[in-house]
């Protein structure tokens, strides 16, 4: 609901990754929360919890996944990587670092930003923030940690070939975007297409997009200020602004090769500075497509079809996305056509209260693990609105879903929610190359 549509990529090789790991859960109270600048530049944000044994550390960056020139997808997943498993001045690499504490260590991609993660018991917590600033803030990157991300990346490939939600986000966005990272996929289609990319481009990379300028420090869990002082690398300077792709003029429907069966729409929405239609985006997402509660998810129970949808929250502007996969996906797509139909008139008052309250139970359901909190609170100030974070102490998100209405809702639907752009996934023929 919060953030991207489909993790692009996450450490394959180099770490095992974060999916399903368990977490100490938050306090019901609400931790304090800090803002500021790092003594050697970027900033941080924390949300403390002294009542926790955990801490979640992530450093976000605004930096575009194919490269400054948007030539080279797999770019920025290499230079990710190749940070965390190059060994650093104390002998040992990140990675290394935080399986060495009982951690996980999570490198996510997408087109315009990248955050790396680490979820580690508490004591270790000054350790890790001191490794993880050193590995992207002063990278060290060489051949040897190189020839492992690209190893990792490898595998993310391959396994991004049997995923008809990854294959449908690409195609979706390259249509709806006219050039810019969203345009581009994070990863390649083959693993030929990065093998040689030398380490040069790599370094020069990591400098300009990991420099600590361009970055943002965020905890929470049991952590204090203090291990702020452990940040000893890192220059002054400004962060990049948001990065935004220009909109194709004429988005056009089409098809895309691939194995199986699966339809994609997309609607281009509100940016992150429109709070209230973005929230109401998210609302609508929630109540026709949750896993398990959404009206449309409950009407596909008995059907062979898997559907996933989502407001994406980006600068500008936001997209809402829903991939269908499976034979039934043509039956899913008119059951989603009719209930957004349904929703240009106003929901009855006691039905919208209803989906509002079970809408809140899941935004707050949603940012109670350490590494989900961290994730919004990151998420939200790179696209540039920090306190709009689902999780952030200020609750704006939570008063914003707190004053929708049926009536702005439907007007959010006939604004935003009218012809979606399609792709649908084509297997190719038999002795046809795919």
């Amino acid at each position: 609901m919060k953030r991207a549509f489909i993790s692009l990529t996450a450490l394959a090789l180099v770490a095992t990754p974060w999916f399903g790991m368990p977490q100490a859960y938050a306090a019901p109270t609400a931790p304090a929360q800090l803002r500021g600048s790092l003594p050697h530049g970027g900033s941080y944000v924390i949300r403390a919890d002294p009542t926790l044994r955990a801490a979640a550390i992530e450093l976000w960056f605004r930096a575009p996944a194919s490269g400054y020139r948007n030539r080279t997808p797999g770019l920025g997943q290499l230079a990710a990587v190749s940070a965390a498993a190059a060994k650093l001045v104390s002998g040992i690499s990140l990675v290394n670092l935080v399986r060495s504490v009982g951690g996980r260590l999570s490198v996510n991609v997408y087109p315009d930003i990248i955050g790396v993660g680490a979820v580690v018991p508490s004591g270790a917590a000054r350790r890790v923030v001191a490794a993880m600033t050193a590995a992207y803030f002063a990278p060290r990157i060489d051949e040897s940690a190189l020839e492992m991300a690209k190893r990792d990346a490898a595998v993310l490939v391959v396994e991004s070939h049997f995923s008809s939600a990854r294959l449908l986000h690409d195609a979706l966005f390259a249509r709806i975007f006219a050039h810019g990272p969203a345009h581009y996929p994070a990863l390649p289609g083959s693993v030929t297409s990065f093998a040689t990319l030398a380490l040069t481009p790599v370094q020069t990379y990591a400098r300009r997009a990991f420099r600590s300028g361009n970055g943002l420090l965020v905890l929470t869990g049991n952590v204090s200020p203090a291990v702020l002082s452990a940040v000893t690398d890192g220059r002054p300077g400004r962060a990049d602004v948001p990065i935004d792709s220009p909109l194709a003029r004429s988005p056009r429907s089409g098809d895309v090769d691939g194995t199986g069966t699966g339809i994609g729409l997309a609607w281009v929405g509100p940016s992150i500075r429109h709070q209230r239609a973005a929230t109401a985006m998210d609302f609508i997402a929630d109540y026709l497509f949750r896993d398990g509660t959404g009206t449309v998810q409950r009407s596909l129970t008995n059907d062979d079809v898997s559907l996933e949808g989502q407001f994406i929250t980006l600068h500008h502007p936001g997209v809402m996305l829903v991939t269908l996969s499976g034979p039934a996906s043509n039956l899913a797509r008119r059951r989603i056509s009719s209930a957004l139909a349904a929703l240009r008139k106003p929901l009855p008052e006691a039905a919208f209260e209803a989906a509002k309250t079970a809408f809140v139970y899941h935004v707050q359901s949603d940012t109670q693990t350490l590494r989900d909190l961290a994730d919004n609170l990151g998420w939200y100030a790179v696209e540039g609105n920090p306190s709009y974070a689902p999780g952030d102490a200020s609750r704006t998100y939570l008063r914003t879903a707190a004053h929708l209405d049926p009536a702005f809702v439907a007007g959010v639907v006939r604004r935003y929610l009218s012809k979606p752009v399609t792709v649908r996934i084509i297997s190719p023929k038999k002795g046809t190359a795919s």
